[in-house]
């Protein structure tokens, strides 16, 4: 039978993880709102006009899987948190900072207009900083958990986690000098993680 303590405390993970999860709900929701409607008066029409806004389009779904993404790890991650103290709650507000922010970076993915190649890097670059914070977060997160002797062993979800945050950072984490260079560097945000995910699968 849990003590009261216990119950106190397993009340307080709970609402924790449940504001989180509609932190992160919200965050996916807000993508959209912004989504430009195809426009024409012919069929030849709209769909030029989807091709134009196709950026917009990629946008929204890369930064709703990375969203999907974080929230997955977040889920997996909070199962085995026991108790709630002020560090597990001050990484669970920075990594929800970094989520919430997610919605405006991607509005910056898709700003249109002449610039220079500095200010593309800067548009981009501020994207793959906010990737590789919300990854940091979590990991923090993680660490702290196992520090706290939370996490029996090591579960296959958290190893896992490990080995695809590493990736995350490592291509997100590259991009940002990469793009003062070539504006393309936003191919790492999709090479590093998949290599990563095949290379592991095959290892499994």
């Amino acid at each position: 039978m849990s003590s009261p303590q216990q119950e106190h405390e397993a009340q307080a993970i709970e609402r924790l993880t449940f504001f989180s999860d509609a932190v992160a709900a919200i965050a996916m929701t807000l993508l959209a709102i912004d989504l430009p409607v195809p426009s024409g008066g012919t069929a030849a029409q709209f769909w030029t006009s989807v091709r134009d806004n196709s950026g917009h389009y990629a946008a929204f779904l890369f930064s709703f899987a990375v969203i999907a993404s974080a929230w997955s790890g977040h889920h997996d991650l909070y199962r085995y948190a026991e108790h709630m103290d002020g560090r597990l709650r001050l990484l669970n507000f920075g990594w929800l900072l970094t989520i919430v922010l997610i919605p405006f970076a991607a509005k910056l993915l898709t700003t249109r207009g002449p610039e220079t190649t500095v200010v593309h890097a800067l548009r981009f670059s501020t994207y793959a900083l906010l990737q590789v914070l919300e990854t940091a977060a979590l990991l923090a997160a993680r660490r702290h958990l196992i520090a706290r002797g939370e996490v029996p062993g090591l579960p296959p979800q958290l190893a896992r986690m490990g080995w695809d945050s590493a990736a995350l950072l490592t291509g997100f984490g590259l991009s940002i000098p990469l793009f003062f260079a070539v504006p393309w560097a936003w191919v790492l945000w999709l090479v590093v993680p998949l290599a990563a995910a095949a290379r592991g699968s095959r290892l499994r």
